[in-house]
């Protein structure tokens, strides 16, 4: 039951990322440990991403927050991607889906996940800004420029 929720829950974060088609979500497959999904901002010239740690849930909510189950390790692991990195929590039963950074590390697991940004089309095109301005600030390009192939 399980492993269905969670495939249930992937397909809905899937469905409502690509909704706009100004994200396109690929599927890391069960092999990686900590990220279920690459996903590339189709709007940007350069190829622009981000990662994202989906967890499913029919267990409600409690005081606004959706209840899930995020062991503190993994969050922490994900945080340590060169890249911006989410975590997603897909109501399943009323096919919603909510994004949240993960930027620090967390000293317990997650227990409930906050709701404010529900994937809608308008929270959409915040993302994307979100995601080419943090690749702005990155520098990637002087980086590219100036980095020296060893063979």
């Amino acid at each position: 039951m399980q492993n269905e929720q969670g495939d249930l829950g992937e397909t809905i974060f899937k469905l409502a990322i690509s909704r706009d088609y100004v994200f396109r979500p690929r599927d890391l497959g069960e092999k990686w440990p900590v990220s279920d999904f690459y996903v590339e901002l189709t709007t940007s010239v350069q190829k622009l991403y981000f990662i994202v740690q989906v967890k499913s849930s029919r267990r409600g909510y409690s005081n606004g927050r959706l209840r899930i189950t995020a062991p503190k390790a993994k969050i922490n692991a994900l945080k340590n991607y060169n890249a911006p990195t989410y975590l997603a929590g897909v109501d399943v039963s009323n096919e919603r889906v909510y994004l949240v950074p993960v930027n620090k590390s967390l000293r317990q697991n997650i227990s409930t996940l906050d709701t404010s940004f529900e994937l809608t089309p308008g929270n959409l095109r915040l993302l994307a800004r979100d995601v080419r301005n943090y690749w702005r600030g990155s520098n990637m390009q002087q980086y590219k420029r100036n980095y020296n192939h060893l063979f």
